[in-house]
């Protein structure tokens, strides 16, 4: 070891490959080597593991490391993130970066990220420079929020965000969460205030949640409330829950609390949920605590859960158990999955066991699976232990593949080892997929490593391409082998395609392209999609743009599609932007319906808002769905927006419905039906 009690780079280097993926990166003992690192044997260290080590531990290096080395070296960070050659992890790895940069100057890192294009990369690189601002600063990283235009919910900012601010000002906090458009983005806000809040005044927290107006949020809010205040005073959450009057909110609330009660006194908690009445409440209550008990004290949770009366509330109970205990104890899982009776119960926990068991032992994992009956449990298995046995041997793997019958799940199964294989060694991969028999097979593991293959030597995949005699397996080779070089090399992908012949080849190699440049620049993929002749190519793949341009630019989305002619295309156009609007920022969205001139692609638009708001937000899905003019459609929206609304605020719904064009027997139905 070096001096000062730090360990060697050189011990490090040798521990990590002793290690490799199979290290908890929560472990203590793979932190301390982390913070031990010193940030100038950074560069070294990452390029060794980026060499050595498999894709796992590689992940896990540069999410320790990378945010250190930023605030030492930001350039320096972001040029090895940008050389990186693999799009997920070259992404993954630039907002690292910027997460350690923003820790060290939040204004530098803030306006480095704001000028970003719009897409999945600037709403990640924005998510990891919130996030490290909102500690000292949640205002600041609330302003940048807000002036970024970022609607995303994706990646977490608005939590960490909000968690951070709760802590320093929860009303405040709560105030300024109100003013998010993004439904999603609102509602992670909330349930983390009500973690933050509960800590120091449950009940101000409480009394915010139950006046928040929409129900989904309010029961959020509530179960986190209860999981907080637990943590503190089990009896006063337990008392504050029982209060509370039947129903949907009170189930997750009295979960939340089963959870962590569960963790101070197990005994109690199972007791007090067995005596509770037959039901949901009842199962769900002692399923979490069953979950909680059998990490702490295995045995005494078994015989109380086998102890109980067989039926539903075993079932749930048992089933609990066996995933609870899976990766303490894989062995004693599988006993117990043995105990749970074929159907959704096995099919449900069977993944959680043979990852566990192939994690512990891949060989044990094949004999369990080898002697369970034909069927989905079974299928199943195979799936969750491929991509694990591939990992650790993968020659073990393709011979266990061997000795499956030829169907779907065999297909599927070497579709796992291929994927995973060629991750590690894309070489010996590539040797066993191409001397397996032709077939479906053949062509699944192919498919699976085309975008290793593509990283690593385009030029070898694509004259392996052009040597496949099967027209539908050129496509199919081509259309994945495009869509990943369009992510890693875009100006190679399309050089290569200027190359190529009309056809079947090119037409599948230009799809391809078009859904991978979509994924991070899609104004390139549309004027693609632009020069290609009109038909059926350009419509699906102007639709395959939209669905991906939607989800990080709605409006950009919305310009381009508003150019296309009238027909099936800008009618499905308008509906898949809307959908992904509508989730983000109903506000936003409802402004551009509003904007839209009449006709069927507005129509078409309008119903796929209603269906998108009616559950979160029926209030402002019932002017909407008045104004539908076909009048089945019609009297189905106004329907579907009265059910939900009927259950959160009757007084408000059924003065709207009764003023509604719906028939006299279909209002007077839905009325009834809510009064049950």
């Amino acid at each position: 070891h070096a001096a000062g009690g730090k360990i060697s780079l050189a011990d490090l280097e040798a521990k990590l490959l002793k290690l490799n993926y199979r290290m908890a990166f929560s472990d203590p003992e793979w932190r301390r080597m982390m913070d031990n690192v010193d940030p100038a044997d950074i560069p070294r260290l990452l390029a060794f593991v980026d060499t050595k080590a498999s894709q796992p531990m590689r992940q896990g290096l540069r999410f320790s490391l990378l945010p250190r080395w930023a605030e030492s070296d930001p350039q320096a960070a972001m040029n090895y993130a940008n050389a990186l050659s693999n799009w997920s992890e070259r992404q993954n790895a630039i907002g690292m970066v910027a997460g350690g940069w923003a820790r060290k100057d939040p204004a530098a890192a803030a306006a480095w990220a704001q000028q970003l294009p719009k897409g999945r990369l600037r709403e990640q690189v924005l998510n990891s420079v919130m996030s490290a601002m909102a500690g000292a600063n949640p205002q600041a990283a609330f302003d940048l929020l807000q002036r970024s235009g970022l609607n995303s919910w994706q990646f977490g900012a608005a939590y960490s965000l909000f968690s951070s601010w709760a802590a320093q000002d929860p009303a405040t906090a709560a105030a300024q969460a109100a003013k998010l458009t993004s439904g999603r983005q609102r509602s992670q806000a909330f349930q983390s205030i009500a973690s933050a809040w509960a800590q120091t005044d449950p009940q101000a927290a409480m009394a915010w949640a139950n006046a928040l107006p929409n129900n989904q949020d309010q029961r959020n809010a509530i179960s986190s409330i209860i999981s907080s205040w637990a943590q503190n005073d089990v009896n006063g959450a337990l008392a504050w829950v029982q209060q509370m009057p039947d129903g949907q909110t009170k189930q997750q609330a009295m979960s939340s609390l089963g959870f962590v009660w569960a963790q101070t006194d197990p005994q109690a908690a199972a007791d007090f949920a067995s005596g509770l009445p037959s039901g949901n409440a009842k199962n769900n209550l002692l399923s979490s605590v069953i979950g909680q008990w059998i990490q702490q004290d295995p045995a005494a949770a078994l015989k109380y859960v086998q102890n109980l009366p067989s039926g539903t509330t075993r079932n749930r109970a048992l089933q609990q158990a066996v995933n609870s205990i899976s990766w303490q104890d894989p062995q004693a899982a599988a006993q117990l999955f043995a105990l749970l009776p074929p159907g959704n119960a096995q099919n449900n926990s069977v993944w959680q066991v043979a990852n566990s068991l192939a994690n512990e032992d891949p060989k044990a994992a094949l004999d369990w699976i080898q002697s369970l009956p034909e069927g989905n449990a079974k299928r199943n298995a195979l799936q969750a232990v491929g991509f694990q046995l591939a990992q650790d041997d993968p020659k073990a793997a393709s011979a266990f593949a061997d000795t499956l019958p030829p169907d779907q799940e065999r297909d599927n199964f070497i579709r796992t080892i291929a994927d995973s294989w060629a991750q590690s060694d894309l070489n010996s991969a590539l040797a066993w997929a191409q001397n397996l028999p032709d077939g479906r097979s053949k062509q699944n593991a192919l498919n699976g490593m085309a975008s290793q293959w593509m990283q690593a030597d385009p030029q070898a995949a694509m004259q392996y391409a052009q040597s496949l005699q099967s027209s539908s397996q050129q496509s199919s080779f081509l259309n994945n082998a495009a869509r990943s070089w369009a992510q890693n090399d875009p100006a190679a992908a399309k050089k290569w395609l200027q190359t190529m012949p009309d056809g079947d080849a090119r037409n599948a190699f230009t799809q391809g392209l078009i859904s991978g440049l979509a994924l991070d620049s899609p104004k390139d993929a549309a004027t693609l999609v632009a020069g290609l002749p009109a038909g059926n190519m350009q419509n699906s793949a102007a639709l395959s743009v939209i669905s991906q341009w939607a989800q990080s630019d709605p409006q950009a989305a919305a310009n381009w599609a508003a150019q296309f002619p009238d027909g099936n295309t800008r009618n499905s156009a308008f509906q898949n932007i809307i959908s992904s609007w509508a989730q983000n920022d109903p506000v936003a969205a409802g402004q551009w319906l509003n904007s839209l001139s009449d006709g069927a692609a507005k129509q078409n638009a309008v119903q796929s808002y209603v269906n998108q708001l009616a559950n979160d937000y029926p209030a402002q899905a019932a002017p909407w769905a008045e104004s539908l003019t076909d009048p089945n459609q019609r009297n189905a929206a106004i329907q579907n927006v009265a059910r939900r609304w009927l259950q959160v605020d009757p007084a408000g719904a059924q003065q709207w419905l009764m003023n509604t064009s719906l028939p006299d027997a279909q209002k007077q139905a839905l009325l009834k039906s809510a009064a049950k």
